[in-house]
């Protein structure tokens, strides 16, 4: 009887391949769920940051700074900003950062902050974006991300048919600040995304 050595090399690279398909497969399955676990971590390290006395005590002094006797904003130019807004906008600017490193994930972000970083960022719209801005440069990571969160927090109100939350008119502003002041920093909503809530995710 002759073997067909020649069909036994074929059957054994075919093994082969699928092996080695197989052992990539896991492989970046398993550098997926680790990216995921370090990505929810460091959501977490963030989170306990904000949620610390001294970033509630930066928040609440935010809030005092911007809200007047009268019940409304106080104004402010471009040559005189609130200082107690840079301490803000930098931890948001952190998170924007982290994001477009892949340490953390869009969607994540956006349920966690996004509540806590659009009236900010919209009352501080022009220090951020304004060309007369001295620091028009410093938060372009942090423009970036509230684009694309802008874009999350439409498409969940166009399908749920609620009220429209990226729309942050003043009086929206100012129950943010008068919320800081009267929660004491504590958030509405902390927890970050649940896992089945992955394919809901934005791409940016």
């Amino acid at each position: 009887m002759t073997v067909n050595w020649v069909a036994i090399q074929a059957i054994a690279t075919v093994v082969l391949v699928l092996t080695s398909a197989g052992a990539i497969a896991y492989a970046s399955l398993q550098i997926k769920n680790e990216r995921a676990y370090r990505s929810v971590a460091n959501l977490e390290r963030q989170l306990s940051f904000f949620l610390s006395a001294s970033f509630i005590a930066a928040r609440q002094r935010l809030a005092e700074a911007r809200l007047n006797d009268s019940s409304g904003l106080k104004a402010w130019s471009l040559d005189d900003p609130p200082i107690s807004a840079f301490e803000v906008l930098d931890f948001y600017e952190h998170l924007a950062l982290l994001v477009k490193k892949g340490h953390l994930n869009l969607y994540d972000v956006w349920h966690t902050f996004y509540e806590w970083a659009q009236p900010v960022y919209v009352d501080m719209q022009s220090l951020i974006e304004s060309s007369e801005s001295a620091f028009a440069d410093h938060y372009n990571d942090l423009q970036w991300m509230i684009e694309r969160m802008d874009d999350i927090q439409r498409r969940k109100m166009h399908r749920q048919k609620g009220e429209h939350w990226t729309l942050w008119t003043t009086d929206r502003i100012i129950e943010h600040y008068r919320y800081e002041l009267e929660a004491r920093g504590q958030p509405r909503r902390v927890r970050p995304a649940p896992r089945r809530l992955v394919d809901e995710r934005s791409e940016g």
